[in-house]
């Protein structure tokens, strides 16, 4: 029967054809319904999707240009955030556990974090090392929607040489994120400085991310074609320091590791040379999470090397507060140059106290010279006396100490200089006596300065006029006035004559040069809790100066002894070193401040 053969294959062709037909139907609803959505999700993600392209950090450079901080790349791996939300990433965290030695539970926990912060990439590994990096590109079609990307990482050439004055980045906090201005473009995970010139200059510093469209299949792998930028990347701004490399490395070998530290300023321009404090630290170790180990080795150091001393110290400046107390007594009338008073026995009594000097058996009769260039405690004890307060504190501000100097560091110190209110305020009226001038007058007792202070105080006794305020940065404006210097000039060319003493026949003999006229001050101030501080100020050559420096050596005794030797190493590299040449040159304006 063919003609029933005929009807029969027409009919089960037709049959075949429904079939297949119910088979489409029912598989475009099934990716289309309500009950499904993952094969329209997947359709979706084969899209553009949009990528956050962090911005370059700006570079810091020495005065010379010499490279101090700039950027390197680091491979982060990531998951799409719609892989996430989908419930779509446990098979993939798995293979990533096993390939890349991951914690699941530890990196659910941050993806969870992430999506709480609305990324739209998430870190499944930071920072990641190449056999992790490799593990992911192999596998790539294992690893639906995950990434590497690529983003810069801070990096300090010099390492621990400028660690406290440039400081370091760290990731911002999520409370910084929720205070920060939008407008500024803040993200979770990006870096901000943390600390000295990083986070002083961040503005500048930091740049603006960009924003770009890249096509995507249905994996989360980009398909190869020119990405389209919506916000170009804007690069930060660099900084260029009036610091020298070579002078700040002489004075890091001049402190030797010990704790202390040392700042050298410019006589001419009141820019930094050289800003050193000691201990110090590898701020690469800060631009990562830094191991547990490596944390609680430096957070437990007792010797802190995280704090600057150079801003941050506050000490009591001993015998280096004896110039500003003599002339405040020239400026009074209450002494003059050639003055004599009762000679030194060791001492002075005050009441029922007996105020020793620093040499027990005593400077015998000693005029006003004298007594600076030996540093008699007695003397001044004498002098304090004929002042009172608020005349040495009116000196003492003068030349700007009880203020900051650098006016960008939000961490400095301002110190202290208190007068007759401070004192009513903080032990009551009559309830303090005339004692306190004998330990204010040797600058001891509550007087409290910073290192950059004295630096200030020794530059503005170099010259003899008005010191421009301290620059850390070129072209750098002018945060900071420095109050008038309101003392005569002979009294000041009569201070650097008998500073210029110290050095060749007292106290500071350790750090006279011979050849080159060094003109300073040495002190030593309390400590209540262990040995005394050692101090030394300087300036040179004394006929113009170029170049003045302080110098502090904690809990290391007599200022001579300890701190004057470490001031002279570092004028012998200045002065014998090829560093000075640039530095009296006259500056290149075109390439001061940032590019």
């Amino acid at each position: 029967m063919p003609g029933g053969d005929r009807e029969f294959r027409r009919q089960m062709f037709q049959a075949v054809v429904v079939l297949l037909f119910l088979v489409l139907a029912g598989d475009l609803f099934w990716m289309t319904g309500p009950g499904n959505r993952h094969y329209r999700d997947l359709a979706l993600e084969n899209r553009q999707v949009r990528f956050r392209v962090t911005a370059p950090r700006g570079q810091i450079l020495d005065r010379s240009g010499i490279l101090l901080a700039d950027n390197t790349f680091i491979a982060d791996i990531t998951l799409s955030r719609r892989d996430f939300v989908a419930g779509r990433c446990d098979s993939t965290l798995a293979r990533m556990g096993r390939w890349c030695g991951l914690d699941t539970a530890l990196v659910g926990s941050r993806l969870r974090e992430g999506m709480a912060e609305g990324l739209g990439r998430l870190v499944l590994v930071g920072n990641a090392d190449m056999a992790q990096v490799v593990a992911v590109e192999e596998r790539r079609r294992d690893l639906p929607g995950v990434l590497v990307e690529t983003r810069p990482r801070r990096r300090y050439l010099e390492g621990e040489l400028f660690s406290h004055l440039i400081g370091y980045v760290g990731q911002i906090r999520d409370e910084e994120l929720t205070d920060a201005d939008p407008g500024i473009g803040y993200r979770s995970g990006d870096m901000v400085g943390r600390q000295g010139i990083e986070r002083a200059f961040e503005p500048r510093l930091r740049g603006r991310a960009g924003i770009k469209l890249e096509e995507v299949n249905a994996a989360g792998h980009r398909v190869g074609r020119k990405p389209v930028w919506l916000e170009e990347v804007q690069p930060g701004g660099d900084v260029c320091l009036t610091l020298d490399v070579r002078l700040q490395r002489a004075m890091s070998d001049a402190l030797g590791g010990r704790v202390g530290c040392g700042v050298v300023l410019s006589c001419r321009t009141g820019e930094i040379l050289a800003a050193c404090s000691s201990p110090t630290f590898d701020p690469n170790l800060m631009t990562v999470p830094i191991s547990r180990e490596d944390w609680q080795q430096l957070s437990g150091d007792l010797r802190k090397p995280f704090f600057n001393r150079v801003l941050q110290a506050t000490y009591p400046p001993g015998s280096l507060y004896k110039p500003i107390v003599s002339l405040a007594g020239l400026k009074a009338q209450v002494v003059g140059r050639d003055t004599w008073l009762e000679p030194c026995l060791g001492g002075w009594q005050l009441g029922n106290r007996f105020f020793r000097c620093w040499k027990p058996s005593g400077h015998g009769a000693i005029d006003h010279r004298g007594a600076m260039v030996h540093s008699c405690d007695t003397f001044f004890y004498q002098l304090g006396l004929k002042l009172d307060i608020d005349t040495l504190a009116a000196a003492a501000r003068s030349f700007g100490l009880g203020h900051t100097m650098s006016g960008i560091f939000v961490e400095e110190a301002a110190g202290l200089i208190p007068d007759h209110q401070w004192y009513d305020e903080h032990y009551g009226k009559g309830r303090w006596s005339r004692g306190v001038l004998l330990n204010n007058a040797i600058g001891q007792g509550e007087v409290l300065v910073t290192p950059l202070q004295m630096a200030v105080v020794t530059g503005r006794l170099a010259v003899g006029r008005d010191l421009p305020s301290p620059t850390f940065v070129a072209g750098q404006e002018k945060a900071v006035t420095l109050p008038a210097l309101d003392f005569a000039s002979a009294d000041l060319a009569w201070m650097r004559t008998a500073l210029h003493d110290v050095v060749t026949e007292g106290t500071g003999h350790a750090a006279d040069l011979g050849d080159v006229t060094v003109a300073g001050k040495t002190g030593t101030a309390q400590n209540s809790h262990g040995e005394d501080h050692a101090w030394f100020m300087c300036f040179a050559p004394v006929e113009a100066p170029e170049i003045a420096l302080a110098i502090i050596m904690e809990n290391a005794g007599h200022g001579g002894s300890e701190a004057a030797p470490v001031a002279r190493a570092w004028l012998e590299a200045y002065f014998y070193g090829p560093a000075r040449a640039d530095i009296l040159a006259p500056r290149d304006r075109d390439r001061e401040g940032a590019s």
